[in-house]
């Protein structure tokens, strides 16, 4: 810094300006006097003996350029400006502009039109960022690369000149294509020729620096040097367009093309097919790629890959196989596995059968890729929903062999995936529940019941079946014969599941569930007494009901007969339901809040929410059903209570 040590018997500190501005004295000593000396005297230097002065250099002047002498001048200002900021002491922007000044500053010799950045772009945000000057470590990269660029070809002859104008723009080094066309034209004279603009318009196929725009501009001005287009401008123009789309501008050079019977090459029709994929336009680049292909044109494999990725994108999964398909069968063996892994992630989260069987046997079942446990699941999604057994176990072999436990949800997507094909395979895979300490639920036999439902001579096979497997395996679940009962009450024969409920013994050795006697209570409906036979054998059985056993109960005395013994009886059910803490379902609260009206009985507000939670009915609903099903028999009825 720009301060001498101070001397014991001052009173306040002398500061010795070497080259310093002069706000920096008196912001220095304004900084020191706040401080009240605190024993801070090393603020500027963390060592007291070695007080840090700055050089004695001089800023000179150049032609194009300021050339600085000493390095180390610039870093004390940029120390100096660290400690300036750290105590939120905000210094001119004359100091900005210096140290601003400081990083633009470029090695003897060099030259450049540099532009100074605008102030505006200097900082970030207000405050002390405004003031803090860049590190010489991050001095503009475009500036170091221009340096760079013009010192590989500033000292080339205009042969070597145009042959590194041929490399960039082979390349689409855009860079470096306008430093050599500056050199030629600006610092050599060289007249702007057709080879010039080709090189511009090949530039702007660079990703960051061309644009449809400055193709334009230079086809404009090509037209009024009176230079034509010919076909490789053409094609260069594709090219641009194949990395920044613009639709109305291709149609123009195409039909320019076919007006002047210019033949569009192989790298042409990749570009335009390639272009339209940018503007997400898949079925024109899907008709341009067939038309493409019946011309005997050969596509890369990156255009198939492009292509099969976007759609994928967009769920064209039968589009995507069938390009993937027509490559396998082609003979072509080098397909990108990331193409593979995709098609297969991509189409078994759309649940496809299709591509996904077929990137499956392709890949995974020749062992080239190994999928994760989250497309396994997928795929093993895929297979149940479509019925594909074989899929399913394939997959259940790859996460075997990972030493993966099998959950509950691997079995019912298998049993899922065995109906209707094989359902010996579903009732035995209903048995390795059981012994696996997983024991099967309703919502376990679901596929298994939806099967059945579809035709009444089903449910007999399945039961021939069932007694088939049941003699091979010792722990059938009552859940595999509740299905079969369940399929036979759909249909509507209940005397049949009540024959199967007799033999159940026979097929199931742990004997009836609960569930199973829910299954016979949905199928009892109006026959009350069948109801109160099997709710004594769940007595004599001791088998705890549920919620559904109680709610199905009601639902037959309310079903039986209209009268007041039998609503007593439902009544009385759902008394002892809620003292269990257990609630009706909504339908089941309608129903008896309806035979409540016709009854004529006050108990209806019961069945009010206030009471009895969330469960309940409203206020509301229940005056609407007093003022619909409210009949004269339950007035009366009412009123001679009241009487007695």
């Amino acid at each position: 810094c720009f301060c001498t040590k101070p001397k014991p018997e001052d009173s306040k500190v002398r500061l010795i300006r070497k080259n310093a501005p002069p706000w920096l004295e008196k912001r220095t000593y304004a900084l020191k006097k706040s401080l009240a000396f605190q024993n801070d005297n090393n603020f500027f230097s963390s060592d007291q003996d070695n007080i840090i002065a700055a050089p004695n250099s001089v800023l000179k002047p150049s032609d194009n350029s300021i050339e600085y002498r000493d390095r180390n001048e610039r870093q004390t200002w940029h120390s100096l400006w660290r400690k300036v900021s750290d105590t939120k002491i905000h210094p001119p922007t004359s100091l900005r502009d210096q140290v601003t000044k400081y990083d633009t500053l470029q090695p003897d010799g060099v030259s450049l039109d540099v532009e100074p950045e605008p102030r505006d772009q200097l900082a970030t945000k207000p405050g002390l960022d405004d003031y803090l000057p860049r590190s010489r470590h991050s001095t503009s990269t475009s500036v170091r690369l221009r340096v760079r660029r013009r010192r590989e070809v500033v000292d080339l002859n205009d042969q070597e000149l145009y042959d590194e104008l041929r490399k960039a723009s082979s390349a689409g080094d855009y860079p470096r294509i306008r430093e050599v066309l500056k050199i030629l034209i600006r610092e050599r004279g060289v007249k702007p020729d057709r080879r010039h603009y080709q090189a511009l318009l090949l530039g702007n196929a660079n990703a960051q620096h061309g644009s449809p725009v400055e193709v334009t501009q230079i086809v404009d001005e090509m037209e009024d040097s009176g230079i034509t287009l010919d076909s490789a401008a053409y094609h260069a123009i594709l090219k641009v367009l194949a990395v920044h789309p613009d639709y109305i501008l291709r149609r123009q050079i195409l039909e320019e093309l076919r007006q002047r019977w210019f033949t569009l090459s192989n790298e042409g029709w990749h570009d335009v097919i390639v272009g339209l994929l940018r503007e997400k336009q898949l079925e024109s680049a899907v008709e341009t790629l067939q038309s493409v292909q019946q011309e005997g044109i050969r596509i890369p494999s990156w255009l198939y890959d492009m292509l099969i990725f976007n759609l994928c994108d967009v769920g064209e999964h039968d589009e995507a196989l069938s390009i993937l398909r027509f490559r396998v069968d082609n003979g072509e063996q080098l397909i990108s596995g990331t193409v593979w892994y995709y098609l297969l992630d991509s189409a078994s989260r759309s649940y496809h059968h299709q591509a996904t069987l077929f990137a499956w046997r392709k890949r995974v079942g020749t062992s080239y890729l190994n999928p994760s446990s989250g497309i396994c699941l997928n795929v093993l999604d895929t297979a149940a929903r479509h019925g594909d057994f074989r899929l399913a176990t394939d997959v259940i072999r790859v996460l075997a062999n990972r030493n993966q436990t099998l959950k509950r949800y691997h079995y019912e997507t298998l049993i899922e995936a065995c109906v209707p094909s094989e359902l010996r395979t579903a009732f035995t895979l209903l048995a390795l529940m059981t012994l696996a300490d997983m024991p099967p639920t309703v919502s376990s036999t679901r596929p298994i019941f939806l099967h059945l439902r579809q035709s009444a001579q089903l449910p007999d096979a399945a039961l021939s079946l069932l007694r088939q497997v049941a003699k091979q395996q010792r722990a059938m679940p009552a859940e595999a014969v509740n299905v079969i009962m369940e399929a036979y009450i759909d249909h509507g024969n209940f005397e049949q599941a009540l024959e199967v409920y007799k033999t159940l013994h026979t097929i199931c050795a742990s004997g009836p569930a609960t569930s199973t006697f829910n299954t016979l209570f949905r199928g009892c409906e109006s026959r009350k007494d069948t109801a109160m036979f099997l709710a004594s054998e769940m007595v004599a059985l001791k088998i705890a009901p549920d919620a559904l056993t109680y709610d199905r109960l009601i639902l037959v005395c309310l079903r039986s007969r209209p009268c007041r013994e039998d609503f007593e009886d439902a009544w009385l059910y759902f008394e002892e339901m809620r003292g269990v803490g257990w609630w009706p379902r909504p339908g089941t609260i309608i129903a008896l809040a309806k035979q409540c009206c016709l009854m004529g009985d006050e108990r209806i507000w019961g069945l009010q929410v206030n009471h009895h939670g969330a469960d309940g009915m409203t206020g509301s609903a229940i005056q609407r059903l007093i003022d619909e099903h409210w009949t004269e028999k339950g007035i009366h009825g009412m009123t001679e209570r009241k009487n007695s």
